[in-house]
């Protein structure tokens, strides 16, 4: 059985969630108003696309004019290349003429070469040379494809894109200094209910991050009545999830183990970071992970920083891993992964109860819009 059709056993849940959402929500009505005082940015508006339609992005600090990045995204084969004039590209990773993986090959003058028999695609998917014979009107399928703020992004839907994409780019006052991408063997809800959760940190983080962290009493997400995001208290970290498949977090850093009863405005220096989760497959993600500090900019000129910053997310992706691939095994055979939500899981409830109401295709979505 695979996960999205595993995944139809959360839906039963979501009744449950909902009557949660109605009771955090009364408990904690009474900081509504020191919430709202305190979010760092808007809530983000939502649209009516589904989940196959999503948005995607590909950092283009390795997209050269002679190299491709090959990528799948929903179980399909893509490859991102630049064309004659510079700009990006995104078409089917599969020849026309034999099917070959056209990754495989080089890309020549903006055009990608099949390594098989030398036939030349441009970024719109035109086959514009084939050695040795000539056929007319042979195109694979191209996607749209923009370039914004450092990142590629591709429309995968059948519905005309919009060029209006949202920034993607730190807050002001901050320089980024890592960017990293990793294929994890999980699927993306997964992934971003893990990334939607901090009461697990001083449990699952204890060598990485959360060393030193205590175990508060009680640890509770606040938000306004309707959105996407707030903040973590007792933590410092403001979160918000910006649909489909983004996470986007600032931390107030200080000192291992006082990290309680401070915000992130009582703290003098941030780390924040952009958590992007494509679903390649019912089981695969692809994660686009920038980081980014508003302190420290000397950290940016010293050599191989960018592998000390991958080994720590890699460090720390590793712990998420090992109990979320667990989660996952039992979801694939029927385990129930939201049974019993708690306060801290608000967030969580508000991605999956939003997830939920694309998914059956509904023109009035939850939490699109701010109070």
């Amino acid at each position: 059985m695979q996960v999205h059709i595993s995944e139809a056993r959360v839906a039963t849940a979501l009744d449950k969630l909902a009557y949660m959402e109605t009771l955090v929500n009364d408990k904690l009505l009474q900081d509504r108003n020191t919430t709202e005082s305190n979010l760092s940015s808007p809530i983000p508006s939502t649209s009516t696309e589904s989940l196959d339609t999503a948005k995607n992005r590909q950092p283009i600090a390795d997209l050269k004019d002679d190299t491709m990045i090959p990528i799948d995204c929903f179980e399909e084969p893509w490859v991102i290349f630049r064309g004659k004039d510079g700009k990006p590209g995104c078409v089917q990773n599969t020849c026309a003429h034999r099917a070959c993986p056209l990754h495989l090959g080089s890309v020549n003058e903006g055009r990608i070469q099949c390594p098989y028999h030398g036939w030349e695609y441009s970024i719109d998917g035109k086959c514009e040379k084939m050695p040795s014979t000539r056929l007319l009107n042979v195109k694979i399928r191209a996607l749209p494809c923009f370039e914004q703020e450092g990142l590629i992004w591709i429309w995968p839907g059948s519905d005309p894109p919009t060029t209006n994409l949202p920034s993607l780019l730190p807050p002001s006052g901050f320089q980024i200094h890592a960017e990293i991408v990793m294929e994890l063997p999980v699927e993306h809800g997964l992934l971003l209910d893990n990334l939607l959760d901090l009461a697990h940190a001083p449990f699952t983080h204890t060598s990485t991050f959360a060393k030193g962290w205590s175990v508060p009493s009680l640890v509770k997400f606040l938000t306004p009545a309707s959105g996407l995001q707030g903040y973590w208290d007792p933590y410092p970290i403001d979160m918000e999830v910006q649909p489909p498949c983004m996470v986007l977090s600032t931390i107030g850093i200080s000192k291992p183990g006082k990290l309680e009863g401070q915000s992130t405005r009582e703290c003098s220096t941030h780390l924040h970071q952009l958590h992007v989760c494509l679903p390649s497959s019912r089981q695969k993600t692809r994660l686009l992970y920038r980081m980014s500090l508003d302190f420290a900019p000397i950290l940016k000129h010293v050599p191989f920083m960018q592998y000390l910053w991958r080994h720590f997310a890699e460090k720390v992706l590793n712990e998420d891993l090992r109990l979320v691939l667990g989660q996952q095994e039992r979801m694939l055979n029927g385990a129930n992964v939201w049974n019993f939500p708690v306060s801290y899981d608000k967030l969580g409830v508000r991605y999956r109860l939003w997830r939920d109401a694309v998914e059956r295709g509904s023109k009035q979505l939850p939490f699109s819009k701010s109070p």
